[in-house]
């Protein structure tokens, strides 16, 4: 089928499915800041703008347009039509596979990509079996209680016998152990390799560096050295990802250690509004042990790091997600957990709920959540007290912002052409209430984050 005769029954079919109409005067971009999710608004914007010859304004609002209305095939054909009369070679690259590989595509849609793209271009399409990109992360946080200072000021203590409750360690000693405000720095890179298997399979490997800093504390700063394969399986109305990783920490001022852990996640589509996402994993963490000096006895003067921190945990998760809208979600989250530490007083269960509301703003999406959690400890400690078995309450609150930074300001599109720089607000606040009031502890966190990405 002739590609130009293609490209005209995609506006056809477009403008019927849509049922667009011709006004009578021009729709002005204010029309658009003031109505951003107007789907007809900004669809005549865009037919207007084509028309005009402006294919880089149609192409802008189309693809946030797709973003708000991912499920939406129409609009992604519209837009592929644009790309192809642009030649935008990486554009089309990424819009196929994109649009290949959604379940939700019909065949009677792939038929038409496929005609669209011709010989030549569906060829260079089916040869690019991979897929490579860098992201290089910056992110500042602020913490208001960093040395976890208990909220009544107190702590416990034990000599296995009686319980006494001591004064927390002064804040103004100096000593930079028990500090309260703090910034913590991470600079990170990830590579990511991708390998597309078929149009419903992937395979990912990615290598990662962190480097974390502290302006003032001097235990904590630590660097982190990350590595994962992950596979990606669309069938029917299954997305399922197995995964295994494993991670190597160099603490600056504590002993070293590596985890390892397997995991596998499915997420099932009931329709466009329900879906449910199950999650089970395993990791094992251990310290990084060396001999240490012996008494005459033959007794350790120090007690060896794998044994006071390793440590193996089990997690499983049920979610229930409600797209309320093409923009907005609610859901909810199960969460069990079994934490089997060397020590037996460092051991727990721990059940919660998360609950998530989410929303796509024209400046990015706005996440806000919550999550309740109670850990149930199996023995004393009889280092802090000898007749409290700990019991902790913890309540988390989250409230986030991110997107791409061209949303967030406008201007950076004459330098971020390609939509990949990327940015986060964050403020977290955690608040944990136990039987111990060691463990008793608040804080909050401030956190921004920038994402630059470059694509191979």
């Amino acid at each position: 089928m002739n590609k130009i005769f293609i490209l005209v029954a995609i506006n056809l079919i477009f403008l019927i499915n849509f049922q667009t109409k011709v006004f009578s005067k021009t729709i002005t971009y204010k029309e658009i800041l003031d109505n951003p999710i107007d789907l007809e608004l900004n669809l005549n914007y865009a037919k207007q703008q084509e028309k005009t010859g402006n294919l880089k304004s149609t192409i802008a609002t189309l693809e946030r347009l797709s973003i708000l209305y991912p499920k939406n095939s129409d609009i992604k054909l519209y837009l592929l039509s644009i790309l192809l009369k642009m030649d935008s070679k990486i554009k089309v690259d990424l819009m196929v596979k994109t649009m290949l590989d959604d379940p939700n595509t019909t065949d009677e849609t792939k038929l038409l990509i496929a005609e669209l793209l011709t010989d030549q271009k569906i060829e260079k399409v089916e040869a690019k079996k991979w897929i490579a990109y860098l992201d290089l992360n910056y992110s500042q946080t602020e913490e208001d209680n960093i040395s976890g200072r208990s909220k009544s000021g107190k702590i416990l203590a034990s000599n296995a016998i009686i319980d006494a409750e001591l004064p927390f360690p002064n804040n103004d000693t100096g000593d930079g152990d028990t500090m309260e405000y703090d910034k913590t720095y991470v600079r990170s890179s990830s590579l990511t390799l991708g390998r597309i298997l078929d149009q419903g399979s992937s395979l990912f490997f990615n290598l990662g560096l962190s480097a974390n800093t502290i302006n003032k504390k001097r235990a904590g700063e630590s660097d982190i050295y990350s590595s994962s394969v992950s596979y990606f399986k669309a069938y029917k109305n299954h997305y399922f990802s197995p995964y295994v990783y494993y991670n190597k920490s160099n603490l600056r001022q504590d002993r070293d250690y590596q985890s390892r852990g397997i995991g596998v996640n499915n997420t099932y589509l009931f329709n466009d509004k329900i879906n449910l996402n199950y999650a089970l994993s395993y990791a094992d963490s251990r310290y990084h042990s060396r001999s240490t000096p012996i008494n005459v006895k033959g007794d350790q003067l120090f007690a060896d790091a794998g044994i006071q921190n390793n440590n193996e945990a089990y997690s499983a998760s049920l979610r229930f997600n409600y797209n309320l809208s093409n923009i907005t979600q609610l859901s909810s989250k199960l969460i069990l957990s079994d934490i089997e530490h060397n020590l037996n007083a460092k051991s727990y269960h721990s059940g919660g709920l998360n609950l998530r509301f989410s929303r796509i703003f024209p400046i990015g999406t706005f996440t806000a959540s919550a999550t309740h959690l109670t850990n149930v400890y199996d023995e004393k400690n009889l280092g802090i007290s000898s007749v409290r078995d700990r019991k902790d309450r913890s309540l988390v609150t989250n409230l986030s912002l991110s997107g791409d930074i061209n949303q967030l300001i406008p201007y950076f599109s004459r330098i971020n052409k390609n939509n990949t720089l990327f940015y986060t607000f964050s403020f977290r606040e955690s608040n944990v209430n136990s039987n111990i009031p060691n463990y008793e502890v608040k804080r909050a966190f401030k956190t921004f984050g920038i994402t630059k990405r470059i694509n191979f």
